[in-house]
């Protein structure tokens, strides 16, 4: 029997990459205006003299209760899913219980929760290839209550709606460039 389907990612990677529920738009707009300034203001040439931890967002993504069989069928029909996903640091790992994924080569959508409720959506800030561009933007319209939700990428300081369709091709223009 071959392994199961396994991810691993970095524990600082987590929710880099965020889907929330559109009425905390103001929220993330003015959280990533702060994460800004507070970079600006510790850059020292070289690197980042303090860091700043982003507060939680007033409205959790578990509020709109979207059904976690609908997600999986949304991303299954786009993505394989892991089997198994992990986390940790270094050479430390911890499996991920309440944490279902799918995706190929470097892209993925992570679910938390469990099979009553999706507690989280998030993707994975990795290099992703122009050719999955097309599926990830698939997947993204075709989550459920897709058109009530926002896209933060945190460390890239994007914001949009999910119903942005010219928001998300930029995006994912950008974040699929060949360098």
């Amino acid at each position: 029997m071959p392994p199961p389907r396994s991810l691993y990612f970095h524990e600082d990677d987590h929710s880099q990459i965020e889907l929330l529920p559109m009425a905390t738009w103001a929220h993330c707009q003015g959280t990533l205006a702060s994460l800004h300034d507070f970079a600006q203001a510790r850059f020292d040439g070289a690197g980042y003299s303090d860091m700043m931890v982003r507060p939680d967002a007033p409205q959790r993504l578990a509020e709109l209760r979207l059904a976690p069989a609908a997600v999986a069928a949304a991303a299954a029909a786009q993505f394989p899913a892991y089997e198994e996903v992990w986390t940790g640091y270094s050479s430390s790992r911890t499996r991920c219980r309440g944490l279902r994924a799918w995706g190929e080569e470097g892209f993925a959508l992570f679910a938390d929760g469990d099979e009553a409720r999706i507690e989280g959506l998030w993707l994975l800030a990795d290099r992703w290839w122009p050719r999955h561009a097309p599926r990830i933007a698939a997947l993204l319209r075709s989550l459920p209550q897709a058109g009530g939700l926002l896209l933060v990428d945190w460390p890239w300081g994007h914001l949009f709606a999910l119903s942005d369709a010219p928001a998300l091709e930029r995006w994912l223009a950008e974040r699929t460039a060949e360098s």
